[in-house]
């Protein structure tokens, strides 16, 4: 797993949006994000559209108009925001820039990606257990469960 910018940012994004909800502000604008988290905003506004066009966020028209959540803090998750700004979590290399087509043709059987499917699957499972609440609260949960089986067998048969 690779962590961008965009993720990175399209968090910082919403926990801000989230923050200032919680402070009664209906709508904020992509100026005030840019300013207080520190990021361009011509950034701050493609990354807004990104949450936009993922439901992570919507537009309030207006004169008090700018972004606010399209669902409680609790309800977006940081796999929400990340498949939001990047369009994924875990990027296979396979699918989007295969090594050549006679190796990793649709048609063909790989090897090595169904370690990497598995692999994304537990990261989207882990990421989907944490809201933007939790990352607002700085408490985040330490209950959550990492289960990757040391038994290779285990571990694949109860993931097919």
């Amino acid at each position: 797993m690779r962590s961008t910018r965009w993720g990175e940012y399209g968090l910082h994004c919403a926990m801000y949006i989230a923050a200032k909800a919680n402070e009664g502000v209906a709508a904020v604008g992509a100026a005030e994000i840019a300013s207080r988290q520190n990021i361009d905003v011509q950034y701050v506004q493609q990354i807004l559209q990104r949450l936009k066009k993922g439901k992570v966020v919507e537009t309030i028209r207006g004169r008090n108009g700018g972004y606010r959540l399209a669902r409680l803090a609790e309800q977006i998750t940081v796999k929400d925001v990340l498949l939001a700004a990047d369009g994924e979590t875990f990027e296979i290399i396979c699918d989007n820039n295969p090594i050549s087509p006679s190796r990793c043709g649709d048609s063909l059987q790989c090897e090595v990606k169904p370690i990497w499917t598995m692999l994304r699957a537990h990261i989207d499972e882990f990421l989907d257990q944490y809201s933007i609440a939790d990352l607002l609260s700085g408490k985040l949960r330490t209950d959550v469960p990492i289960q990757i089986s040391a038994n290779k067998k285990q571990f694949i048969n109860n993931h097919q």
